[in-house]
């Protein structure tokens, strides 16, 4: 079932308890399917981010504390209990655990980030270099192309994996790259997060991260790891930036069992 929430498509898919999955950047919910099949009982709700998918852009002004709230609101309308976010995706689930504490029974921040938190060199790089093609070129395959190379190491570890590699590909040569007509993908960090902001949740966090993730993922996911007592990391073995696509099997496993122990407590 496809839904709209403030301009935004929200898939919906099964029954049971209700689970919000908040994507990476240049993905849209259809990435989810595979581990959403393995994940049975729960009603999977996929929010397309701002820019992505069929949801609209960033209105001009609009922050992400404003996209926080609303999305929050729409988590409330839901009968949402919980959160699963990757990369990209976890800016904007931090921010709705660090403006309201107590909304959600379970957050899981796979691949960590944070508004405002340093890159590596590589990929500052990287995204200058699709800021350029986009100005250049256009939106098109080359676009995807470009974005999914090594280094930096994104998507080094979908990339050897061929069935993996080839879903990621699909939804990311769906991506319009509208975000770099203009800079409006800057209002989401122009407030800088730290990993104290989720000093105040006491629902228990899952911080995932792959032992061959990016340095600055890693940092970031230790540092969120010591910020709350709440808080639980795993490290997912063989796995990069993107673990819960690219081992979806255990990546199922891992959230199941954080989801029913949250369900119990």
């Amino acid at each position: 079932m496809t839904l709209n929430w403030d301009g935004m498509s929200v898939i919906e898919v099964g029954d049971g308890p209700g689970v919000l999955w908040l994507h990476g950047y240049t993905m849209c919910s259809d990435v989810w399917q595979p581990v959403w099949e393995k994940l049975p009982g729960w009603r999977h709700i996929g929010l397309d981010l701002p820019w992505h998918g069929a949801s609209r852009g960033l209105r001009d002004g609009e922050t992400l504390a404003m996209l926080a709230d609303s999305v929050l609101a729409y988590v409330a309308s839901a009968s949402v209990a919980h959160v699963v976010a990757l990369s990209f995706g976890t800016i904007l689930a931090i921010e709705m655990a660090a403006r309201h504490p107590d909304a959600c029974d379970s957050w899981t921040l796979a691949a960590p980030s944070l508004a405002g938190m340093p890159h590596e060199p590589a990929v500052t790089r990287r995204y200058l270099d699709l800021y350029i093609m986009y100005r250049t070129y256009g939106a098109g395959p080359h676009m995807t192309q470009l974005w999914m190379t090594s280094p930096p190491a994104i998507f080094a570890a979908i990339n050897d994996r061929p069935d993996a590699r080839e879903r990621m590909r699909h939804v990311i040569d769906k991506h319009q790259w509208h975000e770099l007509a203009s800079d409006g993908m800057r209002q989401l960090v122009t407030r800088t997060q730290v990993p104290g902001d989720l000093g105040a949740v006491r629902a228990p966090i899952s911080v995932i991260v792959g032992d061959e993730d990016l340095l600055t993922h890693k940092a970031c996911a230790r540092s969120l790891a010591s910020s709350n007592p709440n808080v639980s990391m795993v490290v997912m073995q063989g796995c990069g930036h993107l673990p819960l696509l690219e081992e979806p099997d255990s990546a199922a496993s891992l959230i199941a069992t954080h989801l029913t122990a949250s369900v119990m407590r």
